[in-house]
């Protein structure tokens, strides 16, 4: 129980004191648990060297999450997979695609000749089959999980329409 206290208060602090962008990419795919240690270790270094955290409580939020493996399963970004799958693009393609000021997802899925509908589909199921791993793996409760769903569909057809955001969110595979 105190691990978890540590590990979300310093999640906390990070998010407020925006750490938590420089922590999140420290945990790059095929990186071997103890460089990830170090790159976690070194993004923590401000807060505590600013006292929002202690040496402690850096250390084992750094073997936490650097034992916990990358970032989203699948790459970190499994809806920008689904969404690429889906526009039959690759991953480089899509980005490339999105990187056009003003260009949504919507619209490179006109440019393709795909319905919203499809694309919309396949990154709810890309949504549902995480949580359903998470769920499985015990990182969260079904109820956790339901909350998490409820409304998905509306939220993924906004995003896919928002020339702001993609498949991963805020900037959705624009290098953000």
């Amino acid at each position: 129980m105190r691990r978890r206290l540590i590990i979300a208060s310093t999640a906390g602090a990070l998010a407020l004191g925006g750490g938590l962008a420089v922590a999140v990419p420290a945990l790059a795919d095929g990186e071997a648990p103890a460089a990830r240690e170090d790159r976690i270790r070194d993004a923590l270094a401000g807060l505590v060297e600013d006292g929002s955290i202690t040496g402690a409580q850096a250390d084992e939020v750094a073997a936490t999450l650097a034992a916990s493996g990358p970032v989203g399963g699948h790459g970190g970004r499994p809806g920008l997979a689904a969404a690429a799958a889906a526009l039959d693009l690759t991953e480089e393609e899509l980005r490339a695609a999105l990187a056009a000021e003003g260009t949504s997802l919507a619209d490179v899925a006109e440019q393709q000749g795909v319905a919203v509908g499809t694309l919309v589909d396949a990154l709810v199921a890309a949504h549902e089959e995480r949580l359903a791993e998470a769920v499985e793996e015990g990182r969260l409760t079904q109820e956790e999980a339901d909350e998490r769903l409820a409304g998905l569909e509306e939220r993924v057809a906004e995003r896919v329409a928002d020339e702001e955001r993609g498949p991963g969110g805020r900037g959705g595979g624009r290098g953000d």
